[in-house]
């Protein structure tokens, strides 16, 4: 078995922290969003600096402050915390499961195998951590993980649910409690078409094909895919063989009717995989991360900032503001909330109208009850002079 090396780490940490710069070169790192922080751990770097090759993997671990305003031009200093005593206690790892999904204070890190390429997913409903696909070079006879490995975080018990795998994809949950597979490659090495999207539905444990229409995005692997408020779920960056970059690097699904479009987005960075994305409010902040062959300046932050807000103008800017990125979104961009509201309100109303029908029925019942037994003639009342 391969799912024994779990750490549960407490979010109590304030006592170990110091301020720092972390390496700016490092991708297929792990990272997490929790009270106001992005936690980000382990990933792969150069040992020489102006080479990606050779590398290693890393054991840092650290956390940007997003209570805080900061500007991500180079040069500008983030507010990044180090958390290197609790770091000493890590195994060097990449790749790795890295999830707030505990119903407590804590984080999940699944440390990742080699080349392990599998994507987990939280249910924060449940405290449940959905680990789906990857590959391994102990697995036989194809090293394809063909399992929704599922491990309920209150337990910590594994169970299984057999299907074919992928590896390379992206995981996103939807409130209804469905899974969204993006891309990725499949069993035999290809890559899985955009427009085909593999759905898991965590309510009954099934798997759901869904079609996507209007545009049909590059195949693409190791991108990332973030969900916003509104139930767009933003894809950026990936490669698509022999490690070239996508063309459509930003490219949105609507959740409300799977409809693709490709976004053109404002003062673009450059392009690149084995990155994070984490959506704080509707920033979407991208860290860290490879371009093709090109190593970032030493003074470079690496970190990109998004703003969601208008669906219709996508824009990269240069200044995170905590106090504007809660901001409800434009009207006519509410009609996935409008359609759970919708769905909310349909609910409670047929709960009220089968009560009121109940209540009429039991009424007619007693009266028909009540009507039929006073018609009984052992059950009249006798008269004065008919008792003498």
């Amino acid at each position: 078995m391969l799912f024994f090396f779990l750490i549960v780490i407490c979010l109590c940490l304030n006592e170990f922290t110091l301020a720092f710069t972390p390496n700016n070169t490092v991708w297929g790192h792990s990272a997490v969003f929790a009270n106001s922080r992005i936690y980000i751990t382990g990933g792969i770097f150069p040992i020489i600096k102006d080479k990606f090759e050779p590398s290693t993997p890393s054991r840092e671990f650290y956390y940007l402050d997003v209570e805080k305003p900061f500007r991500v031009r180079a040069g500008d200093k983030l507010p990044w915390v180090d958390l290197s005593s609790v770091s000493q206690n890590l195994p060097a790892h990449a790749w790795s499961a890295f999830s707030n999904c505990g119903l407590d204070n804590s984080l999940y890190l699944y440390i990742g195998e080699p080349d392990d390429a599998s994507q987990t997913v939280c249910d924060v409903r449940t405290g449940k951590m959905y680990r789906f696909g990857g590959i391994n070079p102990v697995l036989q006879p194809d090293n394809n993980n063909n399992n929704m490995d599922i491990l309920n975080t209150l337990t910590l018990a594994w169970e299984h649910v057999n299907t074919e795998g992928r590896y390379d994809h992206t995981g996103t949950m939807l409130p209804n409690g469905y899974i969204v597979y993006i891309g990725g490659k499949l069993p035999n090495g290809e890559y899985a078409d955009m427009t085909e999207l593999l759905l898991y539905n965590t309510n009954n444990d099934t798997w759901i094909s869904q079609k996507a229409t209007d545009y049909s995005p590059t195949p693409r692997a190791y991108h990332s895919a973030v969900l916003t408020q509104d139930g767009r779920i933003i894809v950026y960056g990936g490669y698509t063989g022999d490690f070239r970059i996508v063309s459509d690097d930003l490219v949105i699904l609507d959740t409300y009717d799977y409809t693709w479009s490709n976004a053109k987005a404002i003062d673009p960075p450059p392009v690149r995989f084995f990155h994070t994305a984490t959506l704080v409010g509707y920033y979407m902040i991208v860290a860290f991360g490879r371009t093709n062959n090109d190593l970032p300046l030493p003074t470079s932050n690496e970190v990109f900032i998004l703003n969601t807000y208008d669906k219709s103008n996508y824009k990269w800017v240069n200044e995170f503001n905590p106090d504007l990125s809660d901001l409800p979104y434009p009207s006519d961009q509410n009609s996935y909330k409008n359609l759970k509201t919708q769905n909310s309100h349909l609910t409670i109303g047929i709960i009220i109208l089968s009560i009121v029908l109940a209540l009429i029925g039991v009424s007619f019942l007693i009266y028909f009850y009540r009507k039929r037994r006073l018609s009984r003639p052992d059950m009249l009342v006798p008269s004065s002079q008919e008792a003498n």
